[in-house]
C-alpha cells in the first residue's frame, strides 16, 4: 500500500494546458510537478523521482520521443508509467510512441474522464513496480535499459536479432491491449525458448523484440533467428471473439563490434528487418549480398545546405538512394515523375512551401501509400497538426538527431502509410 503521495510529472509547454492538466490530476494523495521543456524536465527527472509521466510529443526544445527514449534507456527511469499526450497524433506517431516504450496514447482534446481513469490505472500499476529495475513487466524480458546494460558490460564483439511480430499494431487495435499484452507474453516465452542461455533476450516495445548474443558464431544468430520464427509460428492463439490464430515475425540480424552504440546496432538490424518485411514478411534477414539495385528511394525537399548534408550522408550512409532539391516546385515536379519510396519535405521553402507540396501529393492517386515526413523548427505544433490534417505520416523537429532521423525512416519504409492515416 501506498505511504507517500503519488508524484506526476506533466511536461507541457502550453500554460492553460497545464493548468487544466493539474486540476484533473491533482487530488488528495498526490502531488502534480509541471514542466515547460525538456530540459527543466530532465532537471527534474534527475532530482527527483516520480511514479508517472505525462509527456507532451512537441515541446520548445526537443521532440517528446526523444525524452521518451531517454526515460526508457535510463535504469532508474525504465519502469516509470508514461502516458503521451498530444494535439494530433497519426496512426504511424502513435505507434512510433509504444514501440518505444509509451503506456497510453491520448490525443488533444481530452475526455478528463478518460485521462482520469487511465492515470489512476497506471500509477496502481507504478505501486508495484521496481525502481530502477532492468526487466520489463509485460513480458518478463529485459527492458530497453536492460538491453543497453547488457551490450555495455558485454563482449567486444555481439549480433542483435531485432524480432518483430507481424502486423502488431493492427492486431492490438482489433483485439485490445490486454488480449495483445497476454501475446506479447507467449511470443517473449518463445523467443526465449528458441535462443541459447548465453543470449539476453528483451523488449523494446510495442511489437519488438530483441536478441542479444555475446561473441556470435557464424551463422549462430540467424540459425536461432529461424528457430524464433518456428516457435512463434506454431503458437495457436485465442482471439477475444473465441477463433484460433496464428502470428508471424520478421527478424533483421547484424554481427557488430565495440564501435557501434546499442542504437546503432539496432539501426542496421532494422535496415534488414525492413528487407525482410520487403520479401513478404515471416522470414530473417541476415546479410546484404542480395540487395542488388533495389535500395530504396528518398526525394528531399530541403533548402538549407547545412540540414540538407546531414540528411544525405546519413541516409546514403544507410544504404538509400537520396535525391535532394533545395526549393518546393522543383521537388514537387520531380516527385510527379519518378514516385519515391518517402518523401521529407522542410516546411519553409523557397517556390512552394512544404506545405503546398504535401497538399499537392496528396491529391496524386500515386502518393496514397508514399509515406512523407515533415521538417519543422522546434516547438511548432500548430505545424505539426496542420501536417497531419493534410496527409503527413510523421514530422521530425530541427535541429534533429541524424540516427533519430534515421530510424524513423525505416520504420515509416517497413509499414508504409497507415490505413488509418489522413
Amino acid at each position: 500500500m501506498r505511504t507517500q503521495p503519488a508524484t506526476i510529472l506533466v511536461v507541457e509547454d502550453d500554460p492553460e494546458m497545464q493548468y487544466l492538466l493539474s486540476v484533473v490530476l491533482e487530488s488528495e494523495g498526490r502531488e502534480v510537478v509541471t514542466a515547460s521543456d525538456g530540459a527543466s524536465a530532465k532537471e527534474a527527472l534527475d532530482t527527483s523521482s516520480f511514479d508517472l509521466v505525462l509527456l507532451d510529443l512537441i515541446l520548445p526544445d526537443l521532440d517528446g520521443r526523444t525524452l521518451l527514449t531517454r526515460l526508457r534507456a535510463d535504469p532508474l527511469t525504465a519502469t516509470v508509467p508514461v502516458l503521451v499526450i498530444s494535439a494530433r497524433g497519426g496512426a504511424d506517431v502513435r505507434e512510433d510512441c509504444f514501440a518505444l516504450g509509451a503506456d497510453a496514447f491520448i490525443e488533444k482534446p481530452f475526455d478528463p474522464d478518460v485521462l482520469e481513469r487511465d492515470v489512476a490505472i497506471r500509477l496502481e500499476r507504478s505501486a508495484q513496480r521496481d525502481p530502477g529495475g532492468l526487466i520489463d513487466h509485460t513480458t518478463g524480458l529485459l527492458n530497453r535499459a536492460g538491453l543497453a546494460a547488457a551490450c555495455e558490460g558485454g563482449t567486444a564483439e555481439y549480433g542483435i536479432a531485432l524480432v518483430q511480430i507481424d502486423g502488431f499494431a493492427s492486431l492490438a487495435d482489433a483485439w485490445g491491449w490486454q488480449a495483445a499484452e497476454e501475446a506479447l507474453g507467449d511470443v517473449a516465452k518463445s523467443i526465449r525458448s528458441a535462443v541459447d542461455d548465453e543470449a539476453r533476450v528483451g523488449r523494446l516495445g510495442g511489437g519488438e523484440f530483441v536478441v542479444y548474443e555475446p561473441d556470435p558464431g557464424g551463422g549462430e544468430l540467424a540459425d536461432a533467428a529461424g528457430r524464433v520464427l518456428e516457435a512463434v509460428r506454431a503458437l495457436p492463439f485465442e482471439t477475444p471473439d473465441g477463433e484460433t490464430t496464428t502470428l508471424t515475425v520478421s527478424v533483421g540480424v547484424v554481427d557488430v563490434g565495440p564501435e557501434l552504440t546499442l542504437e546503432e546496432a539496432l539501426l542496421r538490424a532494422r535496415r534488414r528487418l525492413f528487407r525482410a518485411h520487403e520479401a513478404g514478411r515471416n522470414r530473417v534477414v541476415a546479410t546484404d549480398e542480395d540487395r542488388g539495385d533495389s535500395a530504396a528511394r528518398v526525394l528531399v525537399a530541403e533548402d538549407d545546405e547545412i540540414s540538407a548534408t546531414i540528411l544525405l550522408h546519413r541516409l546514403e550512409k544507410e544504404g538509400l538512394d537520396v535525391v535532394r532539391y533545395d526549393n518546393g516546385k522543383d521537388a514537387y515536379e520531380a516527385a510527379l515523375e519518378d514516385v519515391p519510396d518517402l518523401v521529407i519535405l522542410d516546411i519553409k521553402m523557397p517556390g512552394m512551401d512544404g506545405f503546398e507540396v504535401l497538399e499537392r501529393l496528396r491529391r496524386s492517386p500515386a502518393y496514397a501509400a508514399v509515406p512523407i515526413i515533415l521538417l519543422t523548427s522546434m516547438g511548432s505544433e500548430a505545424d505539426v497538426v496542420r501536417g497531419f490534417k493534410l496527409g503527413a505520416d510523421d514530422y521530425v523537429l530541427k535541429p534533429f538527431s541524424p540516427i533519430e532521423l534515421s530510424a524513423r525512416v525505416w520504420r515509416l519504409l517497413r509499414r508504409g502509410r497507415s490505413e488509418t492515416a489522413l
